[in-house]
């Protein structure tokens, strides 16, 4: 019995080094592209593209004043971008609200096909996209950078590739939850994605900022229409050999829950639709003969790969059974098991150190256990989820 458990602990603590691995060989293909000249350059051109800034609002009047303005005075020639609000299925001030701050608006009822997803396809349906290089994504509960539409732009042409933007935390300072959510952004958009985007690897999409270029919208339009639309095109386009790059000058930041309470149905839908997609794209990017061997096992490992919080307690579980059990090889599955953290740790380290406030975000840290305990039981009420369903709006606070 016990070497049973010794061997389902070492699979576990080998699946759990997957992104180490992923890292590890990022790494080594970025220094191969350096010595090998194949850097991805940045754009010379003087032509600017052309940008539609989708921004899909259901009854967002408390955030969507923000949001747009913060669109209107983006550093950008306002004759080569659009800003275009989608109140979907709206019953309250948004709709005014989004057009007394510069932006048009696009009202849609549809009580049968509801949420992000239908609100986007149909609204990128009435847009003429000869008239555009790229569709931006941007979240009603997010205000952008001056600097964003220029950030994007670095990365022209657009026409044929889809682009993840820097993605903030707009109140990181509000209480302990926030301060680890900016943590976590940091740790993404600063280390992780700059990595993958310099190593040649597809960015993954996180929903929020995401550019989608023109030519991959004329044949289909919109295409996806799970839970999680971001993994859903990440998936696909990693399977036909689209790039997605990282624009990392291109910065916008949003707003993160103030509570677990109020962060319980986003976090089952951003695990419930991941699940999903990783089931359905998951052999169709193995069999793909459009992207590299690396994208494959970055992709698979980026769908299938637990979030820092539950691997952390996934280690935690597992140094303390072979610590207290007698198993074979105790000593060496608890070392290879906290080993697998070397990624996390190196970027949170990294984040900290040049944190502008590293003493209140570390007294932060103190709060895991309890947000461990928390994420572990969302994750557990999670696998009885749906793969699609209705858009439900994350409870606002006002800015």
């Amino acid at each position: 019995m016990l070497l049973i458990i010794a061997i389902i602990l070492a699979v576990v603590t080998a699946l759990l080094w997957l992104p180490n691995l992923v890292d590890i060989a990022a790494i080594a293909a970025k220094l191969a592209r350096r010595f090998a000249g194949n850097q991805r350059a940045v754009s010379s051109s003087v032509a600017l593209p052309r940008l539609a800034f989708f921004v899909p609002a259901h009854n967002e009047e408390v955030l969507i004043s923000q949001c747009v303005r913060s669109l209107v005075m983006m550093d950008y020639p306002a004759h080569l971008r659009r800003i275009i609000v989608i109140a979907d299925n709206s019953t309250d001030g948004t709709a005014r609200l989004a057009r007394e701050a510069g932006a048009e608006c696009m009202e849609r009822s549809d009580a049968k096909h509801r949420g992000k997803p239908h609100a986007l396809a149909w609204a990128i349906r009435q847009l003429r996209l000869a008239e555009v290089d790229a569709c931006v994504i941007v979240d009603a509960d997010t205000a952008v950078a001056p600097g964003f539409a220029k950030g994007l732009a670095a990365l022209a042409p657009l026409e044929g590739i889809a682009a993840q933007t820097y993605v903030g935390t707009m109140n990181e300072w509000d209480n302990w939850l926030t301060r680890l959510a900016g943590v976590l952004a940091r740790c993404r958009y600063e280390f992780t994605y700059v990595l993958r985007d310099e190593a040649g690897l597809n960015c993954p999409l996180t929903g929020n900022g995401m550019c989608i270029g023109r030519g991959l919208l004329d044949a289909h339009g919109w295409q996806a229409f799970s839970l999680t639309e971001n993994w859903e095109l990440y998936a696909r386009y990693t399977a036909e050999g689209i790039p997605i790059r990282f624009a990392r000058d291109a910065r916008l930041f949003t707003q993160q829950v103030r509570s677990m309470q109020q962060g319980q149905t986003q976090r089952s839908r951003w695990s419930a639709g991941r699940t999903w997609v990783l089931r359905q794209w998951g052999v169709r990017i193995l069999r793909s003969q459009r992207t590299s061997l690396l994208d494959k096992f970055a992709t698979l490992t980026e769908l299938a790969a637990l979030t820092p919080v539950l691997h952390l307690t996934a280690v935690a579980t597992i140094v303390t059974l072979a610590i207290l059990l007698p198993l074979p090889a105790d000593l060496w599955i608890a070392g290879a098991a906290a080993a697998s953290l070397t990624s996390h740790a190196i970027a949170t380290a990294t984040v900290l150190v040049q944190h502008p406030e590293p003493a209140a975000t570390l007294s932060a840290f103190a709060r895991l256990p309890v947000y461990a305990a928390w994420r572990v039981s969302v994750a557990a009420r999670t696998l009885l989820l749906p793969s699609s369903g209705e858009w439900r709006k994350t409870e606002r606070n006002s800015p």
